[in-house]
């Protein structure tokens, strides 16, 4: 099975403040245990909305919107891709990065196959 676990931002990655070092570190220390384990698929950050756009759909035609968005609490500031056994081991690598980053909030997301 694969998930994506979706790191939300923070109002300081959003403003564009870069992450703390450590945290980086101790982020990518996780994010090697998840390659020599053999279950990373792709692992990326993703820059603030300030760079992005949102496509809405109300009534009527499409609408586009450029960023940036004012609820950072919905917004994604990065993402892993992982091949698990279990919805369940999906679970305990996004806690191993929640040790890492304490206060992250992470969605994990079943990939339809």
């Amino acid at each position: 099975m694969r998930f994506a676990l979706m790191h939300k931002t923070n109002p300081a990655l959003e403003a564009g403040q870069a992450p703390d070092p450590e945290v980086m570190a101790r982020a990518d220390a996780v994010l090697e245990e998840m390659r020599q384990a053999g279950i990373l698929l792709t692992a990326e950050g993703l820059l603030p909305s300030k760079h992005g756009a949102r496509v809405r759909f109300p009534d009527g035609p499409p609408r586009v919107l450029d960023g940036p968005f004012t609820e950072t609490k919905e917004l994604v500031a990065g993402l892993s891709i992982i091949r698990v056994a279990s919805k369940e081991e999906a679970v305990q690598w996004a806690l191993r990065f929640a040790e890492a980053d304490p206060g992250t909030e992470i969605d994990i997301l079943q990939i339809a196959e």
